[in-house]
């Protein structure tokens, strides 16, 4: 009997992560990489930092030496949302962006100019969030968009018959 009043391991709860997770986002915490930050931050350094390798060196980059907050400009006051931002913006540069730029010129300096008028952009976007009365907007301003959103779709919907629909 007490062995069927314990649950089997497989239904066992796992230990929450929310304490671990929050202590690594406080800016008071010390900075944790796990091994999957780490790839990224090398991902991040040879799309974004590395300079083109001319067509006879081989194929494999150099490794890039130094911290990323060394090598790169700070995008907001966060260091992870930085790093989540310059993740998207390797991703951007290196496979959509990079892969037809480099055929059409030489030029090594494009992604440099990039991450700077990204850079620039997300610090005035932060400042200029910083001033917003969020209590207004989300108390005064949102519900009245929500009203107009609401009968935009309702009169689309009545505008455009159900049977019409492909």
């Amino acid at each position: 009997m007490a062995h069927a009043a314990r649950p089997s391991p497989a239904h066992q709860r796992q230990p929450s992560r929310l304490p671990q997770q929050a202590d690594a986002l406080s800016s008071n915490a010390p900075e944790r990489r796990t091994a999957k930050d780490e790839a990224t931050v090398k991902f991040i350094k040879r799309a974004l930092c590395a300079k083109p390798a001319k067509p006879a060196q081989d194929e494999t980059a150099p490794e890039i030496d130094g911290n990323l907050e060394d090598l790169l400009p700070r995008l907001t006051s966060r260091a992870d949302v930085d790093l989540q931002l310059y993740t998207i913006l390797a991703v951007v540069l290196s496979q959509f962006v990079q892969s037809w730029y480099n055929r059409i010129t030489p030029d090594a300096d494009f992604v440099g100019e990039v991450v700077q008028i990204v850079a620039h952009c997300t610090r005035g976007l932060e400042e200029r969030l910083k001033l917003v009365d969020l209590d207004s907007l989300l108390l005064d301003e949102l519900p009245g968009l929500l009203d107009a959103h609401l009968q935009g779709a309702r009169s689309d919907c009545v505008a455009v018959p159900p049977s019409t629909w492909r």
